[in-house]
């Protein structure tokens, strides 16, 4: 890219161009009516700042004139920048200004530019500042503004509001994250450069779409690349299409229209992911309509019954997180051997309305279900029966690393007439079936004759096997045998 920066600075020093001249390296036409075209400095004169460590008057912080009219380079610092201004009291003019590793003292001085009215074009690289302090003054001659190669992280969107005749605007290679918005520009504005700068496409920057007269005016926007965390590597324009995409989608749809969508991520086969956030909107059922490619959805705080969408609606059937909680669900066993339950990664159901459900179908749809991740049990009026009781402890038990909430998952049980409330983990089969501990053989005749089955059937096997062997050593039949007719 340093080519690429080279020939801006070319460019906007042969700012001096007779009118309807093209400069040398912009399709912007800078005219000057006072300027023949052989004074157009020539490609020898370097007006980039590369190397700008070696020049003699950069260990003081200087600046120096060039043959070329009206050009100074400044290394380091400004300091005689007013003298090099003015001769015998007599101000000189001043057309391109190039300032290079410009300390941040030195640049919050740049406000004074108004003392360069005749100022066409001004270049700023390699400076350590982080940050614009000031706006630009008012100033009607300056058409091309070059800031690249420094530590600057935030501009606001009045910096150049009041350059009249800005045209050019370059301001690739910083450490720009965000713009708080488009920039405020003149009218005849052309050409707005931004690339080479991290940004962060988790910030808005949907106006590079949303408003064409403003996105038209980057003329690298095909070239921004996303350095955040979620969208790395990926183009801008790409991961902001696809966020007004999902954002009209849910504009068009009556369900939809009060919600918020959002991208979530997108996986490196540019598939979109997106969240839909209905929480707290008085829906009683589940939306019938969602857009393609959602895979999470918050409907909390609403007033739910039924989550038989889950089932039989194909727009769920890619969404694997859904926020249930604080609703009025009473049954999930609709969803027995679905592939919503198969396919889920994360199940809130937080604050609903259960009190039983089928403890197996849950318990065979995570044993087939290696992506789930994370389910929530807890604040529902759950009622332990002798056997839906234990049925859920285990479940809780065996699942504890995906029910982060399992030790707050409460049920109410009978205990004699009375009814008590307590956590399920806590309790045990005692207190669930009402077993007095001292009694409990008595209150149980099938595991009795269990016992009573399989201590036969050891005696059988015994007495089988005893007779086989003195059969073998004696040779003779059991005595039961001689009896039989």
């Amino acid at each position: 890219m340093f080519p690429m920066k080279e020939r801006f600075a070319v460019g906007v020093a042969n700012a001096d161009l007779v009118a309807g001249q093209q400069s040398l390296t912009l399709t912007t036409p800078i005219s000057d009516t006072t300027t023949s075209t052989s004074q157009i400095i020539p490609k020898r004169v370097s007006n980039s700042c590369a190397n700008w460590e070696n020049e003699p008057v950069a260990t003081d912080g200087n600046c120096s004139r060039l043959a070329q009219p009206g050009l100074i380079r400044c290394h380091g610092g400004i300091n005689n920048l007013q003298r090099l201004n003015s001769k015998h009291g007599k101000l000189l003019p001043v057309r391109q200004l190039l300032l290079c590793g410009l300390p941040q003292a030195a640049f919050n001085r740049l406000g004074e530019l108004q003392r360069f009215p005749q100022l066409r074009s001004l270049t700023i690289e390699y400076g350590d500042f982080t940050e614009l302090t000031f706006d630009f003054p008012e100033m009607f001659h300056l058409q091309a503004i070059n800031i690249s190669w420094t530590n600057l992280t935030h501009i606001s969107s009045r910096t150049f509001k009041r350059l009249h005749t800005l045209k050019i605007l370059d301001l690739r290679w910083n450490q720009l994250i965000q713009l708080e918005g488009p920039l405020i520009l003149p009218h005849t504005f052309q050409q707005l450069y931004l690339a080479g700068n991290p940004w962060n496409c988790t910030r808005n920057f949907k106006w590079l779409l949303l408003q064409p007269d403003k996105g038209r005016l980057v003329a690298d926007r095909d070239e921004l690349i996303c350095t955040d965390g979620k969208y790395k590597e990926l183009q801008m324009m790409l991961v902001m299409h696809y966020k007004v995409t999902v954002r009209k989608e849910c504009e068009s749809h009556e369900e939809l229209r009060n919600c918020t969508c959002l991208m979530t991520y997108m996986h490196k086969t540019y598939t979109p992911h997106y969240t839909i956030i209905c929480s707290n909107l008085q829906f009683n059922r589940l939306p019938s309509y969602l857009p393609v490619n959602t895979s999470s959805l918050y409907i909390n705080d609403n007033l739910i019954s039924d989550v038989s969408p889950l089932r039989d609606n194909p727009h769920y059937r890619e969404v694997v997180d859904m926020q249930l909680s604080n609703n009025r669900i009473t049954n999930i066993d609709i969803l027995e051997d679905t592939y919503w339950l198969q396919n889920f990664r994360m199940l809130n159901l937080h604050g609903n309305l259960l009190r039983k459900f089928q403890v197996y179908a849950l318990d065979n749809a995570l044993e087939d279900n290696p992506q789930a991740i994370r389910l929530l049990f807890s604040k529902n009026p759950w009622h332990c029966t002798c056997k839906f009781g234990m049925r859920l402890r285990q479940l809780l038990t065996k699942y504890i690393n995906i029910v982060p909430d399992a030790y707050n998952v409460t049920c109410t049980y009978s205990n004699g007439d009375e009814l008590r409330h307590a956590k399920v983990l806590s309790l045990t089969r005692e207190d669930m079936c009402n077993v007095d501990p001292v009694d409990e053989w008595f209150m149980h005749p099938i595991d009795l004759l269990n016992c009573i089955f399989a201590s036969l059937i050891l005696l059988i096997l015994g007495k089988l096997g005893y007779d086989y062997y003195f059969y073998r050593y004696h040779g003779k039949v059991p005595w039961i045998v001689l009896k039989m007719p």
